[in-house]
């Protein structure tokens, strides 16, 4: 049986062609009647196909806001004259019975739709008129119809190119093409994922895996025993690879691998690396040139076990895997953003799980939605290839000039991860490296608010948080960006970048900590330059600044992730394509490698840089550094933190009691708005503070200290200068951070907690103690050993003073200002 609302239908199209006039064979005509349009009038219209019309009545046209309708006088004379008319022409639907079953088996299909769909369509801005004057029906084809333009009006807007575009996109639309959300720069949102294959690699014991019997481990020398007791020996075939979550080292013993775009091959040297699900997973491939070697490598013994598997097969790898308990898993309590991402999550546990046999470690076979995988771009790999033949082609050049290479760019954009592949494939062919960081908001090795230069010697594997590093030398802006000090900042760069040239860039390393066999370049220290993201305004013109102190030899620039163009700092529009010159070489000049962007991941939307900054400034609070090593006895060894204390929140570790009468020479305050800080305040703004401990040489400390009075004695007044500007670059340096827990106003001591080693302190005193604009994160404040998270080192936890719970009501103008400094449009910009 046929609906009542599809018989409606099919009289609207038959009133539709009386009203344009063409005969219908099927349905007899009608006299138009007087309330049709005149002729002159802009009314829609559509091409009729040979199936059933998209029928439009006359009525219903009238009612169209975009048609161009008669006055209301005209509506008044038809309305009185012309009613009884319509109303003898109009005859009931089911009069035309027979009409509609002649059509309705060839040329109708009826879809049988629910009562809440009928509810919309009569609810649509298109059908909200009476029954039997609606302008949609199910149809065959759906022919496109043209809008009619509205009639000027005082009120309506002036026309520009803009609508226009408007337009045509709305068209666009309305044909079925392309929607406007999908026009959007699909650079601002995450790249589509696509779950690939991570580890093409299938352990089967006795063939491919082979795990070591305790006998075999107390074989290996000290340096690659475990304390778990957990070493297996991996064979890898060429093209095999293996991508591994968790904490652990391994040594090549045959073959070669390559790891985050490093060709690693067989040493004694055990490679340390970190993988959690907070940053792109590295894979360990099995390269098919493999070097082949014999059956041990220096000191390490292979089972016969485990050679037999290996006789006549070219190109096969073999690794030495273990699992290393170094407690950095436990900064996921201290910081829950991070709390777990060592371990498989939810949706890994869909997936098979192997973990070698290796605690901690386990291997993923797919990608997941909260992993990404390190993927190298191909402008990566060909512009550092490029750069090491260079150098290695012409030796007299290398030594003469040696190489210093800067990276820039915007903002997530990849500097960082660029810069640390570039630091380890240097590596592959130097013994140390030196490593500027002019990014003080995210730093690679120090915690924020540092510039500085470390001198590095082993392969970086892993986040930043995963890798603290005592610093060559260093010296603290005390805040995440240099906008509230330029100048100060500019000057800190240029002393550091004096020290490389004067007591780093040329030293005789050979016989200072390397093996004898060790090949690479020892006379020459290269130089990474890795610059902040701040690339507009103020920040293009301190980018300008950090080249000319610099002095690099190749600049290597990402192109923007978001914008077509992109300025460079010189003054100049460069385009993304092929309008920029890549490695133009030139006698006075460097040479530019313009390289392509990562892009946007899932990892970029769950952790923020706020997050990367916080859980680095707490991994470095929790780190334990090794002492300085006095038998090697030389200044350029790297103290990278191997080990870390989570078991204890700060608020309940030992801190050192400092009377700072003895051991404080000056207090200095930078920052906006830390010169209206008087000297009977300053013991309040040290009081749960962040520092910067800073040594000076003898001389150089300011000796305009005002001597104090009896009365003033009494009060115990810190030896502050209202205003004092920082320490000069040129005779200070900062050893590192401390946190100021509590200071006495009785006495003259206060509690310091800093991770330095004691040692480093006494060589070194720390005389100056300088406070900046940052502050510890909330999480460092808090007690993780309490369950229910009430109580803070067994104080109630409204009564810790330093924390506020909830919002203070009732106080105006106290919470924390925020500036707003995007009032322009980016184009505008």
């Amino acid at each position: 049986m046929l609906s009542a609302f599809a018989a409606r239908k099919l009289r609207a199209g038959q009133n539709k062609l009386e009203e344009q006039g063409t005969p219908a064979s099927t349905v007899p005509s009608t006299p138009l009647s007087s309330s049709c349009p005149p002729s002159g009038r802009n009314t829609p219209s559509a091409e009729l196909p040979n199936s059933v019309q998209k029928p439009v009545s006359a009525s219903a046209q009238k009612r169209k806001p975009s048609s161009q309708g008669p006055t209301k006088r005209d509506k008044k004379k038809k309305k009185k004259g012309d009613e009884g008319k319509e109303k003898d022409t109009k005859g009931r639907y089911f009069a035309q019975g027979e009409v509609f079953m002649a059509q309705a088996q060839d040329e109708v299909i009826v879809i049988e739709g629910s009562e809440d769909e009928e509810d919309r369509r009569g609810s649509s801005p298109s059908s909200g008129m009476e029954d039997g004057e609606g302008d949609i029906s199910m149809t065959l084809t759906t022919p496109r119809i043209s809008r009619g333009r509205r009639v000027w009006s005082p009120s309506r807007l002036i026309q520009d190119s803009s609508d226009e575009e408007d337009e045509e996109d709305q068209g666009m639309v309305e044909n079925g093409g392309a929607n406007l959300t999908d026009l959007i720069d699909v650079a601002r949102r995450p790249a589509q994922e696509s779950f690939v294959e991570l580890s093409t690699f299938r352990p089967l014991p006795g063939q491919n895996t082979f795990p070591l019997s305790s006998e075999e481990i107390g074989g290996l020398p000290s340096t690659h025993e475990s304390s778990a007791s957990a070493v297996t020996v991996l064979l890898m075939s060429p093209g095999d690879a293996l991508c591994l979550l968790g904490v652990y080292a391994f040594t090549i013993l045959r073959g070669s691998l390559s790891l985050c775009g490093v060709t690693l091959t067989p040493s004694i040297t055990a490679h340390r690396v970190f993988a959690p699900r907070s940053s792109p997973l590295p894979i360990l491939r099995c390269l098919r040139a493999g070097i082949v070697d014999d059956g041990t490598v220096g000191d390490l013994p292979i089972p016969n076990r485990i050679l037999k598997e290996v006789e006549g097969r070219d190109g096969v790898a073999l690794v030495l895997l273990r699992s290393l308990e170094t407690g950095v898993e436990g900064l996921g309590r201290v910081c829950r953003t991070f709390d777990g991402v060592f371990e498989p999550s939810r949706s890994m546990n869909e997936q098979p799980l192997d973990n070698l046999g290796v605690p901690g470690v386990v291997m993923l076979e797919r990608q997941t939605r909260d992993t990404h995988p390190f993927l190298l771009p191909s402008t990566w790999d060909l512009e550092i290839s490029s750069l090491l033949s260079r150098l290695m082609a012409d030796d007299g050049a290398k030594v003469m000039n040696p190489v210093v290479c800067l990276v820039k760019g915007p903002k997530n954009s990849g500097k960082s991860g660029f810069a640390r592949l570039l630091l380890n494939q240097l590596l592959s062919k130097y013994k140390r490296v030196a490593y500027l960081e002019c990014d003080i908001g995210q730093s690679e090795f120090t915690p924020g608010g540092m510039v500085s230069l470390n001198v590095i010697s082993e392969h970086v594997f892993g986040p930043p948080f995963t890798h603290p590093t005592l610093p060559h030398s260093a010296h603290y802006i005390g805040a995440t960006t240099p906008r509230s000090s330029p100048s100060h900042y500019l000057n800190s760069i240029q002393a550091l970048f004096q020290t490389y040239r004067l007591d780093v860039q040329y030293s005789d390393c050979d016989d200072l900590g390397f093996r004898e066999d060790d090949a690479r370049i020892g006379e020459i220290v290269p130089l990474v330059v890795n610059t902040m993201g701040w690339t507009k305004g103020l920040g293009a013109e301190i980018m300008k600044k950090i080249e000319d102190i610099v002095e690099a030899s190749d600049i290597f620039e990402l192109e923007s992730p978001i914008q077509e163009n992109a300025w460079d700092g010189h003054g100049q529009l460069w385009k993304r394509g092929p309008g920029r010159p890549n490695s133009v070489d030139s006698a006075y000049g460097p040479r530019y490698h313009t390289i392509e962007p990562i892009a946007p991941s899932v990892l970029s939307t769950n952790y923020t840089p706020a997050d990367h900054r916080t859980i680095s400034l707490l991994s470095y609070f929790h780190a334990i550094f090794p002492p300085p090593s006095l038998s090697s006895g030389s200044a350029f060894d790297q103290m990278t933190a191997t080990t870390w204390q989570t078991n204890l929140p700060l608020c309940a570790q030992r801190p050192f009691e400092v009377d700072w009468s003895v051991a404080i020479d000056k207090v200095v305050l930078v920052g906006a708005g830390s010169e209206d800080v008087v000297r009977e305040e300053v013991a309040g703004v040290l009081n749960c503070a962040l520092v910067g401990l800073v040594t000076c040489q003898p001389g150089f400390v300011d000796d305009d200290i005002p001597v104090m009075s009896t009365e003033s004695a009494s009060q115990t007044l810190l030896p502050y200068i209202q205003g004092s500007p920082p320490p000069s670059p040129e005779s200070s340096s900062c050893l590192g951070l401390g946190l100021v827990r509590a200071i006495s106003q009785t006495s003259s001591h206060m509690h310091l907690l800093t991770p330095l080693p004691p040692s480093l302190i006494s060589n070194s005193p720390c005389r100056i103690m300088v406070r900046g604009e940052m502050e510890l994160p909330v999480w460092g404040m808090l007690d993780f050993r309490s369950e229910d998270g009430l109580t803070v080192a067994g104080v109630e936890r409204n009564k810790v003073p330093f924390l506020r719970w909830g919002k203070e009501v009732g106080v105006v103008g106290g919470e924390k200002r925020r500036v707003r400094r995007n009032l322009m449009r980016r184009g505008q910009m």
